[in-house]
């Protein structure tokens, strides 16, 4: 048994033997728990990946419903402002005739004033 051969594998068992016996499994061996850790990361990250929350078609899906409704509040917005800016007109229009008339009154009272003073003279 002492040939190059069986000689290796046998002097390979005997070394097998005492590594083995020389652990004592009375006690529970600990579990690995940077690889467990690492898998319930991968997992997690899968899972979130996977979500149909996440799946490619409910993206472009809610994508397209907010589009659409951004498009709804743009054409309110554009009506709300054909509307403030119509009113803007309306307004200015009524300034100018306000400030028309306030001269009228203003050139009426003058007047009354004069032709009152000139009857007293």
């Amino acid at each position: 048994c002492d040939d190059d051969c069986s000689g290796l594998l046998i002097s390979d068992m005997d070394r097998l033997y005492r590594i083995i016996t020389d652990v004592t499994l009375t006690t529970p061996l600990p579990p690995p728990y940077k690889i467990l850790y690492r898998f319930e990361n991968m997992t997690e990250e899968l899972k979130h990946m996977l979500s149909p929350q996440k799946a490619p078609e409910r993206l472009l899906q809610l994508a397209d419903s907010n589009l659409g409704s951004l498009v709804t509040e743009m054409d309110q917005l554009h009506s709300r402002a054909t509307k403030v800016s119509a009113d803007g007109e309306q307004v200015e229009d009524d300034a100018e005739r306000i400030y028309k008339r306030a001269e009228d009154l203003e050139e009426f009272i003058r007047d009354t004033l004069l032709g009152v003073q000139g009857s007293r003279n």
